[in-house]
């Protein structure tokens, strides 16, 4: 795809004294809306872009504006320049996950896929990250698509000096046999537009491999420099292509950005839903009075602890379904919350300004460009930081962690189970009240009963109070529903109704010698206790 410039942009020179504006007018779009238009009629393919970023990090605020279609399932990216100790979630982009192969040991370089969270992938391959020498950067997975594996590849090569083309031979004598579709992109440093002996080579290799490269235009421009074709597409089944092409990514670098659709389907999204409660719009007048009109008497009738609770919960989930029933709340991810319209307007212009200064490098177009780049960084900064601090002022601070973790700030920690560790064996171990086995258990007993030096104090319960209750609930800090679906909200706004019931449930309970059951069941997470657990006993179960 082409852009056709502004007869007053292509009228600009050393010395244009223009204003502002048409110095910021351009006929061509935002990226992000020319991908939302490239892809528009293909929602349902598999839709892949490459983006020879040079740095990540330093275009994070232009990848999140540009990158927002719902309609791209993998991002592609060339010089990442991440590093290891740039976490993952300071860089990800909302709906997908994050798989990178960072060089180290030297600057730029690196590899990476933005791949949609819904799509299943398994790593396949990632180049070394050897500092001594330029190195043939890749990344290999494989994905599932409409039932069928599919392997997805980047690759880079820093230089035209890098030769290669034994390592490329390799991976594709290793896994193209495997699959019936391959999709490959990347910045080879390969011109194909020129007869050498590299372009030569590079188009035997991708024949005998039948792999067939998609035709472009040249894809890297500066000016005052031959235009080159350096960053490609390979696929292959050119078939399964519906359609592809390039467009300039002036926000990035002189690269530019590629484009695939392929005729695939990937799965469908599948939507974050909550149900819960709403409280912020309940009428606590009108609750109070329908509380105060319940007859909470009945509670004390059964002669079974776990009836009593039972018939408790029953009331109070009735009451609540009428002030606050249950709603199904859709979560969205929003690309930053702090990235507004404003801003992706700014960023939008910054980005025509490049364009204009790319094309023109006078000094006017410098000064232009660094004056509405400096302030969009500023703005996005402070918009940013604005928002930073909101949401760490005065907040709970288990929410102000789940933030900072969000942007990457602390260890972060690693909840996931290995495939050696049978969930079922380890929620029948969680079960379990003591470590000691029953032979164990008896003989500790026994030994105990038979000692003759025993002077315990005899020991008793004493009644709760009413006040003894509302004190324990009033320190109750978490808002979390256990599997009686009846949490602190619910007993807060009434507590003065139900005070008396819940007192009384409490000392039957100890003076009966009965723990109700419903009180025993909890959702369990488990947490590992170290790094690569090997047994049930690294893991602590969380219940919430």
């Amino acid at each position: 795809m082409s852009f056709v410039f502004s007869d007053e942009f292509m009228s600009l020179s050393s010395n244009d004294d223009s204003s502002e504006a048409s110095f910021h007018s351009t006929t061509f779009p935002p990226l992000n809306v020319t991908l939302n238009s490239f892809f528009s009629d293909s929602p349902k393919d598999f839709n892949v872009i490459h983006i020879n970023a040079q740095s990540i990090p330093a275009h994070y605020t232009d990848m999140l504006a540009s990158f927002e279609s719902r309609n791209i399932h993998a991002i592609l990216v060339s010089e990442s320049w991440l590093k290891p100790f740039l976490p993952t979630a300071s860089y990800s982009l909302p709906g997908f996950r994050l798989i990178r192969n960072d060089r180290v040991g030297r600057g730029g370089g690196g590899v990476a896929i933005y791949l949609r969270s819904y799509i299943p992938f398994s790593l396949l391959s990632s180049s070394s990250s050897s500092p001594h020498a330029d190195t043939f950067e890749h990344l290999l997975i494989e994905v599932t698509l409409s039932h069928t594996k599919v392997l997805l590849g980047v690759f880079y090569s820093p230089s035209l000096h890098v030769d290669f083309f034994s390592t490329f031979e390799f991976l594709l004598e290793k896994f193209i046999p495997i699959y019936n579709h391959s999709i490959f992109m990347g910045d080879f440093n390969t011109c194909l537009l020129k007869g050498d002996s590299r372009s030569r080579r590079f188009r035997s290799t991708a024949e005998s491999y039948n792999l067939h490269i998609l035709p472009l235009a040249a894809t890297h421009n500066i000016p005052d420099c031959n235009p080159s074709l350096l960053d490609l597409m390979l696929v292959t089944v050119p078939a399964s292509v519906s359609k592809f092409g390039q467009c300039a990514a002036d926000a990035f670098s002189h690269h530019d950005l590629i484009y695939l659709s392929y005729k695939l389907r990937p799965p469908k999204a599948k939507s974050r839903t909550l149900v819960q409660r709403s409280f912020t719009k309940m009428n606590i007048d009108c609750l109070r009075k329908d509380a105060q009109a319940i007859d909470w008497s009945v509670v004390t009738v059964p002669d079974s602890i776990d009836e009593i609770i039972d018939l408790l919960n029953s009331l109070l989930i009735q009451l609540y379904d009428v002030h606050a029933p249950l709603k199904t709340i859709k979560v969205k991810h929003l690309p930053a919350p702090w990235l507004s319209d404003d801003l992706k307007d700014l960023i939008a212009k910054k980005n025509r300004a490049k364009s204009h200064f790319k094309v023109n490098s006078s000094e006017a177009n410098r000064a232009k460009y660094q004056k509405i780049r400096n302030r969009c960084n500023t703005l996005c900064r402070d918009a940013q930081r604005r928002h930073i601090h909101s949401s760490i002022v005065n907040g709970d601070p288990a929410k102000v962690w789940k933030f900072l973790k969000s942007l990457g700030v602390g260890k972060q920690s690693n909840n996931s189970l290995p495939n050696i560790i049978d969930i079922e064996l380890l929620n029948k171990h969680f079960s379990y009240s003591s470590l000691l086995d029953d032979t164990e258990r008896a003989r500790s007993l026994n030994f105990l009963s038979k000692s003759q030096n025993l002077n315990f104090q005899p020991f008793t319960f004493s009644p709760f109070s009413e006040g003894d209750v509302r004190k324990f609930i009033n320190s109750i800090s978490s808002d979390a529903v256990g599997t009686d679906c009846v949490g602190r909200n619910m007993l807060l706004p009434i507590l003065d109704i139900i005070l008396p019931t819940i007192t009384y449930i409490l000392n039957e309970s100890v003076f009966s010698g009965c723990f109700p059951k419903a009180w025993k069941s909890a959702l369990i997470i488990p947490i590992p206790k170290k790094s690569n657990p090997s047994d049930f006993y690294f893991y602590s179960p969380v219940s919430f």
